[in-house]
């Protein structure tokens, strides 16, 4: 007893129709991980220099890091002239500065955010260490200036901290 059998299941075109949303979306969500397999969301370090006719300053500087998290700063002055230097003074830019909190100088700090370094002998080295912890997210630019007497070298910093 068979009866009437059900009509053929009609044709239908299959394919993929993504609304304009989703076609912007979709890159997006692919491109997320991707960046983050080549680290783009990750801390990462930076290196500045500059010579003066006395002086040569080099910074070692975070480029990139996290909301809240402590990071080192590494600047390096030597002293390129014959002669002892009496007096460098290290100024940090303070719009750079005042975008992180519990920022720590070591040596301290006279006035705000300048660092005095004293008898520097021809040829020798001085390290100025700074701890920054992020607290404003965002692209932060700024300079360090290094000065002996009426001579200078001066550095420019980027640091991009995420939120």
């Amino acid at each position: 007893m068979s009866g009437p059998s059900p009509p053929p299941a009609p044709s239908i075109d299959r394919k993929v129709e993504l609304s304009w949303k989703q076609r912007i979306g979709f890159p997006i969500l692919i491109a997320v991980p991707i960046l983050a397999l080549f680290g783009m969301f990750g801390e990462s370090r930076a290196h500045a220099h500059a010579t003066s006719g006395s002086i040569d300053l080099e910074v070692s500087y975070p480029a990139r890091f996290r909301y809240r998290q402590v990071q080192s700063m590494r600047v390096s002055i030597r002293n390129l002239s014959p002669v002892v230097a009496d007096t460098v003074k290290v100024a940090f830019d303070t719009a750079y500065i005042g975008r992180f909190s519990s920022v720590r100088f070591d040596p301290g700090t006279k006035t705000a955010y300048t660092v005095d370094l004293t008898d520097i002998e021809p040829s020798e080295s001085r390290l100025v260490s700074v701890e920054l912890w992020g607290q404003d997210y965002g692209n932060h630019r700024g300079t360090i200036v290094a000065r002996h007497g009426s001579d200078s070298a001066i550095v420019h910093l980027r640091t991009l901290v995420f939120p």
